[in-house]
């Protein structure tokens, strides 16, 4: 996506960068008229609803990220947008550079806020290296039975959570069938391996919303707010990137692995899982947790002729390296996972 330059008022040599989308928000720090190659991270109307006072034109708010990871809001006449395609902020496709409070914008969808984006767009990554759907079935390793977008195992006992939050909800045939499985799945009998009516049951359950719901409840109570409470918050990690790395590293290693401890270690944070002190050095953090988790990778993917490893621990380096850390994704809101396009800015 194209940049932002900072063009200020005549005769301003700076401009004022601000907390939120309005003048009353804290002024976080000075930005010099000329930076230029700005990302933008989001673009919001004036939270107060103040107007130009030569037209009465709503101000519209950038908020930008800087080359040294600091983040902030400017007002739409303080910029101007380089010349691309900006319809992923209602700007359509630009010609030549031009100043953001000169363009009328359209609207556009608005980017969920605040943790339930997060973590939508951190299950729909982790899925697509997990099998990808609700209805995936696999009956060849150590879980006897695999199932869903995080492959729920019965010889884990998640696979009992899913059917048993599932069953409290539907009351369709198919339901009724499953139920019947309740005791074995509890059991966690390995001969459910086999059971080809079993599978049938669980692929076409998959199409109700009620198995969804119950997928992403299991998914949410058992591995996003075990990771969050064992290794986001103590850490305070805010960035989304860096939450959906987290998680994707717990579903694919165990929340208990010892790789957040290597990176702390390697960017020299002491004591370890600590609250980082700043942006900055949560930005170190992750990307030395992507190298360091894509290196293992790369060993088990030798070690076992498993060259898909490979890729998924690529994804999370690429994505540190180009510095997605709001997780928008292109200028559709799309990651590219494996060949796949994975809405992440609505999930």
């Amino acid at each position: 996506m194209a940049g932002v330059t900072i063009s200020g008022l005549a005769g301003s040599p700076e401009i004022n960068i601000r907390s939120g989308p309005n003048t009353g928000y804290q002024r976080l720090f000075k930005a010099a008229v000329g930076v230029t190659g700005l990302t933008v991270l989001d673009v919001q109307p004036d939270d107060k609803g103040q107007t130009a006072s030569q037209n009465n034109k709503l101000y519209q708010w950038f908020k930008l990220r800087f080359a040294d990871g600091k983040e902030g809001w400017a007002r739409d006449d303080l910029l101007t947008l380089e010349a691309g395609d900006w319809s992923a902020f209602g700007y359509g496709t630009l010609a030549a550079p031009t100043v953001a409070f000169k363009l009328e914008r359209q609207k556009t969808q608005v980017v969920p806020a605040g943790p339930d984006r997060i973590r939508k767009a951190a299950f729909a990554i982790t899925a697509t290296f997990e099998g990808g759907g609700y209805a995936t079935y696999q009956n060849y390793d150590k879980g006897i039975v695999s199932y869903g977008r995080f492959q729920f195992t019965l010889a884990s006992g998640s696979l009992f959570s899913v059917l048993e939050r599932y069953l409290a909800t539907s009351n369709t045939p198919i339901a009724a069938d499953l139920r019947g499985y309740l005791p074995r799945v509890r059991a966690r009998e390995e001969s459910l391996r086999g059971d080809v009516r079993f599978k049938e049951l669980l692929i076409q359950a998959a199409g109700e919303q009620a198995m969804k719901d119950a997928q992403d409840a299991v998914a949410t109570a058992k591995y996003w707010d075990d990771v969050q409470s064992l290794s986001i918050k103590p850490r305070n990690i805010q960035t989304a990137l860096g939450q959906a790395l987290i998680f994707d590293m717990a579903i694919n290693h165990g929340a208990r692995h010892d790789m957040l401890g290597l990176a702390e270690e390697a960017v020299g944070i002491k004591p370890p899982k600590s609250p980082v002190p700043d942006l900055a050095t949560e930005k170190k953090l992750i990307a030395a947790l992507a190298q360091i988790r894509r290196d293992r990778l790369y060993r088990l993917a030798d070690k076992n002729n498993l060259p898909g490893l490979k890729v998924r621990g690529d994804f999370w380096v690429t994505l540190t390296q180009g510095g997605d850390w709001d997780l928008l994704g292109d200028a559709s809101g799309n990651l590219n996972v494996k060949g796949r396009m994975v809405q992440v800015r609505n999930p």
